[in-house]
């Protein structure tokens, strides 16, 4: 399947689960209070949505690969503004306007001949569209905006095992390395005491040969 077809697709396919959306809950998405309609109200399918009936939320109809997907097919022929907004596609609107300056493809610069057929093709479905459901929005306070990572944290993350224990080994090894002279001198102090001298005679009472 073709990029095109695939938006075409997709906007058809969700222009029909309307008719099961209002036979489901007997009216229309609702748009946000003070929010005037400027197209037909569909339920974003990238969203979660809450069933006021029985009070439980539904997953997005779209899984997150399948949304990355559409949003890959929709980059390629310039038709993000077809996309609802989602996790992975936060202002379609504005993207696509971007795009539009410098259009870009999976081949190369989308010529105006073939971009001007991608948006007849795309021309019935390409109406007005309001998407109902809330994009959720990860809250972050100010004063957390421009922390570092470890900021704030009583320890770094596990790391590898070599990682954790690196401050102990250098420890270990700097306090041998501090004494290594005295060892060394110990060491062949004790030995050197210990070896037979030459010009000695050896001492025969000690010796367990018979002659």
């Amino acid at each position: 399947m073709s990029a095109v077809q695939a938006i075409k697709k997709f906007r058809l396919h969700e222009l029909k689960g309307l008719a099961g959306h209002i036979q489901r809950h007997g009216a229309l998405p609702t748009l946000p209070k003070g929010t005037e309609p400027s197209g037909i109200r569909l339920p974003n399918p990238f969203v979660p949505h809450l069933n006021p009936k029985t009070g439980r939320w539904a997953p997005p109809k779209y899984s997150l690969r399948r949304q990355a997907d559409l949003i890959k097919k929709a980059k390629e022929t310039n038709t993000l503004h077809l996309l609802p907004p989602g996790l992975k596609l936060r202002e379609p609107e504005a993207l696509a306007k971007r795009n539009a300056e410098v259009p870009e493809s999976s081949s190369g610069v989308v010529e105006g001949t073939q971009q001007s057929e991608i948006l007849e093709e795309l021309k019935p479905v390409a109406f007005a569209v309001d998407w109902v459901g809330n994009l959720p929005q990860k809250e972050i306070s100010e004063s957390k905006r421009h922390v570092p990572l470890y900021a704030g944290k009583k320890r770094m993350f596990k790391g590898h095992k070599w990682e954790r224990t690196k401050r102990r080994r250098d420890n270990h090894k700097a306090m041998l390395l501090r004494d290594m002279d005295k060892r060394i001198e110990k060491y062949k102090s004790y030995h050197k005491r210990r070896r037979v001298s030459p010009i000695t005679p050896a001492n025969r009472a000690s010796s367990k040969l018979p002659f």
